[in-house]
């Protein structure tokens, strides 16, 4: 989720989910190279806490990523006095120019190096670790193996990406991979891949006794999926969303990028991420025509009121 969920988009989907609908959400990934991250950089990223009162209590970690054990442990120490809840090793990411500097899912390869990585961040950090990982790079023979370790490493809870590093996100997960790891080991295991609707969610937790679902990119499509979840879950209907709404939570998105210190051309940018995640959830009625003509707008203004001018057809999300 690299260039999405930074404070300003993490805490508003957080605060308008509402209490109870999420409990933990991490920092976009932050890359250690040689040498441990500094603490004003920590706290930049992590940002404010959502607003308790709209968002209920939301544990909030630090997600670090890199191949130096002992410069992410350092990390991991600072990431906790900066005020992460927890801190979160990517072992996921299959982002190329990610894989060809050895980091991310290219740990896979290497699972001794992985296991003493969680070792020494497990044994620095003084707030709980957890790990994400691929469910391989070309294969998957390893899965069980590279669990045990993050669990025998001491990890608190370990995440699994139902794809290989090798598939595209358009291939779909494979959550055999998920009752695997449970069947495995002992610690927490959360689900990820294809948890893009409730319904989907409610499946990955009956399919396959993950403890928890990890949801990315279907935040971005539907920025009230957890809302729509626990309602699923209660037996009450989605609530409508129109594209009023819409506007409404993407004027605000703006608001927080800007007094977060993006530039306009910056907010703008991301804007246009998620009108497209919208569209192509069919959240937003745009046509593909007119999407085009949007996405070629220059000024924020100009591009909020294009959306706002599309009917207002309000129709159950879920």
């Amino acid at each position: 989720m690299e260039g999405v969920t930074d404070a300003s988009f993490r805490n508003l989907v957080l605060e308008e989910n509402g209490p109870g609908t999420v409990g933990a959400a991490c920092t976009e990934f932050l890359r250690v190279t040689d040498h441990p991250l500094p603490l004003e950089f920590l706290r930049k990223e992590l940002g404010p806490p959502p607003r308790i009162e709209r968002a209920g209590p939301v544990q909030v970690g630090i997600q670090l990523m890199g191949n130096k054990p002992d410069a992410i442990a350092e990390t991991s120490v600072l990431a906790a006095e900066a005020g992460a809840a927890f801190v979160d090793l990517n072992f996921g990411c299959p982002a190329p120019r990610v894989f060809q500097h050895c980091a991310g899912s290219a740990l896979l390869a290497d699972p001794e190096l992985l296991e003493r990585m969680v070792r020494t961040v497990v044994d620095a950090c003084p707030v709980p670790v957890t790990a994400k990982i691929r469910s391989g790079i070309e294969h998957d023979r390893d899965l069980e193996d590279i669990a045990r370790r993050v669990e025998q490493a001491g990890a608190a809870v370990l995440s699994v990406h139902a794809r290989l590093r090798a598939d595209r996100y358009s291939d779909p997960s494979d959550w055999e991979r998920l009752r695997r790891v449970r069947a495995a080991v002992s610690l927490p295991i959360y689900g990820n891949g294809d948890a893009n609707s409730p319904e989907n969610m409610a499946r990955m937790f009956a399919e396959t006794g993950c403890d928890g679902v990890m949801v990315g990119r279907g935040a971005m499509a539907n920025p009230w999926i957890f809302r729509d979840y626990a309602r699923s879950q209660a037996g009450l209907p989605a609530l409508e969303m129109g594209v009023t709404e819409i506007v409404a939570w993407m004027r605000e998105y703006e608001l927080r990028m800007l007094e977060r210190g993006a530039t306009p051309h910056q907010a703008l940018g991301r804007l246009k991420q998620a009108f497209k995640a919208l569209v192509k959830s069919t959240m937003l009625p745009a046509m593909e025509e007119q999407r085009k003509e949007f996405l070629r707008l220059q000024a924020g203004e100009e591009f909020l009121q294009a959306i706002a001018d599309l009917p207002d057809s309000s129709v159950p999300q879920s």
